[in-house]
């Protein structure tokens, strides 16, 4: 029991050297890793001048001076001279001229020829024409289709002219017809002669009131402007076709008076059914929108 102490006392003396010797090797192991910066040196730096004088300055030159003049008047060494590999002696002199003349026929020179600055100006030239014949072509094609339409709109006004002829005729024919038959026709019934002026008065009324239809059925009012009032007077033939158009008092510009004679052209009048109350001559009024006319 009397040794109980001692034994403690050397067990804490081991541990305390043992924890000693684990901080030196840390201490040790933390130098050898991280060193130490180097401390700066305390004081002013170190400021140096180099400084030449003018006399060195002078004797540089001239050394240098002196080292260029040596080396031009060094003599440069002569090539070495090569070994002669043929036999022939070398030439001294130079050689004589030796006229060898071209046994080759050269092209003649033509002082007329086209020099590059002159077919230039050729080939412009040859634009140009080109340019001015298709100009001349377009206008002989234009000259030639008003020609064609010419030709056309003269034979259209010769049928024109020939179908008024023949209309004219016919229409003499039937009043001469129709006033024979007529004088005969009033000696033997004249009590009926009212009653006969009503019904054609009745009769041209509505061959007038389907003329006016039909006109206002073909008339395209599209590009009309409102409250347009138009008067026409158109001819046709028997059959109803309208060959001509003349305008009387009319406030429509050429676009529209064109309408109203695409609407008369466009189909026939009406005709069968109103053959006794035929007229040649038509006058029409029109109207946008249809209650100005009213």
């Amino acid at each position: 029991m009397a040794q109980l102490p001692q034994q403690n006392w050397q067990a804490l003396l081991y541990t305390v050297a043992l924890h000693a010797g684990f901080i030196g090797l840390v201490w040790l192991a933390s130098v050898w890793v991280f060193p130490q910066q180097e401390q700066a040196s305390q004081g002013e730096p170190v400021a140096a001048t180099l400084s030449i004088s003018a006399e060195d300055m002078a004797r540089a030159k001239k050394a240098i001076r002196a080292a260029e003049l040596a080396s031009a008047s060094q003599v440069q060494p002569k090539p070495e001279p090569r070994p002669q590999t043929s036999t022939d002696p070398l030439q001294e002199t130079a050689q004589d001229w030796v006229d060898r003349p071209d046994q080759s026929v050269q092209e003649e020179v033509n002082r007329n020829a086209l020099q590059p600055s002159d077919a230039t100006e050729e080939q412009k030239l040859k634009q140009k024409q080109g340019q001015v014949e298709l100009t001349d072509d377009i206008k002989k094609d234009s000259a030639e289709e008003n020609r064609q339409r010419l030709i056309k709109q003269q034979l259209a006004d010769v049928k024109r002219q020939r179908a008024l002829l023949q209309e004219e005729i016919e229409a003499q024919k039937l009043d001469a017809l129709a006033a024979g038959s007529g004088g005969k026709t009033a000696e033997k019934n004249p009590q009926k002669t009212s009653g006969s002026g009503a019904t054609a008065n009745s009769a041209t009324a509505k061959y007038l009131s389907a003329i006016n239809a039909t006109a206002r059925a073909n008339w395209n009012t599209v590009q009309i402007p409102p409250q347009t009032r138009c008067q026409v007077e158109f001819t046709q033939i028997r059959g109803g076709e309208v060959i001509d158009v003349a305008f009387r008092a009319c406030a429509l510009d050429g676009q529209g008076r064109e309408s109203i004679e695409r609407a008369l052209y466009k189909t026939p009048m009406p005709y069968a059914g109103f053959e006794s109350v035929f007229q040649r001559k038509v006058s029409l009024t029109f109207c946008y929108p249809d209650e100005v006319c009213q």
